[in-house]
Parts: structure tokens; C-alpha cells; sequence
């Protein structure tokens, strides 16, 4: 029985060293989470603007183009829960934190990352953030979570052609959706709107979400009102291929909900939506902007915070 199980353990002990051994190259890959985490943890102190959210202030909102002291903690597919979990995870180092924007969008009150097809990011926040809400056993671990593909890709990529996966500047805007690589605005306007669209908003799952969500927001608002932080909403530009294909009910509804929850907590709402100052070349694809309209938004947003006189 002693020789069985010595040699049991000759087999799976290699596995296991080559196992930890290549978790621990892949999590030492840097990437936009552990970047931004690493930010958070230096400068979080200074940080006087904060901006959340998904894709569309990831790649719509440029801090160098802000006040100073204006950090981007976005990523793409971010849902309202793990904004707040970013937010409350640095409570305490948010010394000079004056105002915190952030975006909704279309899909956002119907929004939940860990129920999503993109669900396969909750890894990154448990894994480089440290925030394992709603985390299943193969989220602490990218060797687990990840293709073989893909894993041996990465580990390509980084230790033999030095290339990193950050794809953000340093104050975490995202760099990759450009003017020279965009995207048809016809066919994104109605690819995008489909996937954003619920079947229903009033069904079970729905009204859950929305009432999650809402709740989520209220937690933002409780928060920002204890520490005298102006807490604003935004909406980013979308191109009209985008906008013409969207279901009216779950848009009156996001709007009136959002609408709403400003009255009742005196929180300033920007409205880019529709904006007429967005043209063709401003997108990347029909519902995110690219280089140029990252700097348009940015500066226009700097203006009107600026314009309530929140930083001074």
C-alpha cells in the first residue's frame, strides 16, 4: 500500500509543481487589472475624480484630457456591483476623492457581470483585486479559467516577445479601440443594440436585476453623501445606427430610472446620449468612441464638472 501510494505521489507531484509554476508566470503577466489595482494601491490618496464603469468610459474617457489628479478604474463588461466593490475596497485611502462619475448605459440597470457571457472576467477582480464576490472555485485561478490557447499564447506573448497585456495608458483609458481600426457603424449599430436589448424588463430576472441595480446605486449615493463627494451620472455618445435599433420601453425605462434617482439624490446627470457634437469619426464602432472622440468627451465632461465648481 506504502509503494502504491509513494508512487501515486511521484506521478502527481510533477503535475503539481508545473501547475503552481505556470499560475505563477501567468498571474505575473501584467494586464489592465493588476495595473490599475497597483495604481490604487499608490496613489488612490491623490485621486480627486474617480471614473467607473464598462466599456464605454474605458474607452470614452481620457484623464489626460481631465482636471488633475483624475484617474480612470473602468474595465470593459464592468456591472454596477463590482464599481462599488473597487470603491469600497479603497475607502479608506480616498482621502481627497471629490467627485465620482459614473456612466449608464443602455443595458446598464439589466446588468449583472457574473451572470453574463462575459462572466469569465469575475476571475480578474478575485485574482489582482482581491474581491471575490460571486467567485466559483476556478476564479482564483487563470491557469483554471483559461483555453489552454489561450494560456499558452499569454505566456508567449510576454516571455518571449516581452509584450504585456495592459491596454491602457497610465491613468487607465483604454488605447485599443482607434480611428485607424474602426468598426462599420451600420452593422455594429445593430449587432450592438441586439445584444444590449432584453427580451423582456418586465420579467422575474429582470425586475430582479433592475431592482439590484438600483439598490447598488443607492449604496453610491449613501456613500458619496457620508464622505461629502459629488457623486455624477453619466450617459456616453452612441452613434444613431446605434440608437435607431434600441427597444423604446427598456430605454424610457433607463431614462426615467435614472432620472429618477438624481432627483431624489441631487445628482448632477450628464446626458451625452444624443449628442450632435459626436460624428461618424468620433466611434469606433456605433457605441464607443475611439482616440478623437475620447478627447472630445473628455474635455466636454472636464467642462462641465467644471462647471459646478466640484474640484476648487
Amino acid at each position: 500500500m506504502n509503494k502504491f501510494i509513494i508512487k501515486i505521489l511521484c506521478f502527481i507531484l510533477p503535475i503539481i509543481i508545473v501547475a503552481i509554476t505556470l499560475e505563477c508566470l501567468l498571474i505575473n503577466i501584467p494586464n489592465d487589472y493588476s495595473y490599475k489595482k497597483n495604481y490604487l494601491d499608490k496613489h488612490s490618496s491623490e485621486i480627486e475624480t474617480l471614473i467607473l464603469g464598462s466599456s464605454h468610459t474605458f474607452y470614452g474617457i481620457n484623464p489626460e484630457f481631465m482636471a488633475e489628479n483624475t484617474f480612470n478604474a473602468s474595465h470593459v463588461s464592468q456591472s454596477l456591483d463590482y464599481d462599488f466593490a473597487i470603491l469600497t475596497k479603497y475607502q479608506n485611502n480616498f482621502s481627497n476623492l471629490k467627485v465620482i462619475v459614473l456612466p449608464i448605459s443602455y443595458f446598464t440597470l439589466w446588468g449583472n457581470l457574473s451572470l453574463e457571457s462575459e462572466s469569465w472576467r469575475v476571475k480578474n477582480y478575485v485574482i489582482y483585486y482581491g474581491i471575490t464576490q460571486n467567485a466559483g472555485i476556478t476564479d482564483y485561478s487563470e491557469l483554471l479559467s483559461n483555453t489552454a490557447s489561450v494560456n499558452k499564447g499569454w505566456l508567449y506573448k510576454y516571455y518571449i516577445h516581452k509584450e504585456n497585456n495592459i491596454s491602457s495608458n497610465s491613468l487607465g483609458w483604454g488605447t485599443s479601440y482607434n480611428s485607424s481600426n474602426a468598426k462599420d457603424l451600420q452593422e455594429t449599430g445593430k449587432t450592438a443594440a441586439k445584444r444590449h436589448t432584453q427580451d423582456d424588463i418586465y420579467s422575474e430576472k429582470n425586475e430582479k436585476l433592475l431592482k439590484g441595480n438600483i439598490k447598488t446605486l443607492n449604496l453610491f449615493a449613501d456613500f458619496c453623501q457620508e464622505r461629502n463627494i459629488k457623486l455624477i451620472l453619466i450617459t456616453t455618445p452612441t452613434y444613431y445606427t446605434y440608437r435607431e435599433n434600441l427597444n423604446k420601453k427598456q430605454l424610457d425605462k433607463m431614462f426615467q430610472t435614472i432620472n429618477d434617482f438624481c432627483t431624489q439624490n441631487h445628482c448632477p446627470y450628464f446626458n451625452y446620449f444624443e449628442s450632435s457634437d459626436f460624428v461618424a469619426k468620433d466611434f469606433y464602432d456605433a457605441d464607443h468612441l475611439n482616440e478623437i472622440g475620447a478627447e472630445k468627451l473628455s474635455k466636454k465632461l472636464a467642462h462641465d464638472i467644471d462647471s459646478l465648481g466640484l474640484l476648487k
